[in-house]
């Protein structure tokens, strides 16, 4: 399994259909990469990312919660 399909699963579990249009806006915007390229040394660096924007859509623990999974894969 890809990097990019590890992140995307863990991410759809909380934001369903919309996991891959974040992932994709959060890598360009954080990483400067398209999502499908990341590498699992860019998942801390992602993980934050996702955890300040996750907040405008998801509760507050939750983003914290998808942050810290993505962060472990």
């Amino acid at each position: 399994m890809r990097p990019y399909d590890s992140v995307l699963t863990v991410t759809k579990t909380y934001l369903g259909p919309a996991a891959e249009s974040f992932l994709a806006r959060q890598c360009q915007l954080a990483l400067k990469i398209e999502a499908k390229e990341i590498t699992k040394a860019q998942f801390k660096e992602l993980s934050k990312a996702v955890e300040i924007a996750a907040v405008r859509f998801i509760e507050s623990s939750k983003a914290v919660e998808l942050a810290k999974k993505i962060e472990k894969l």
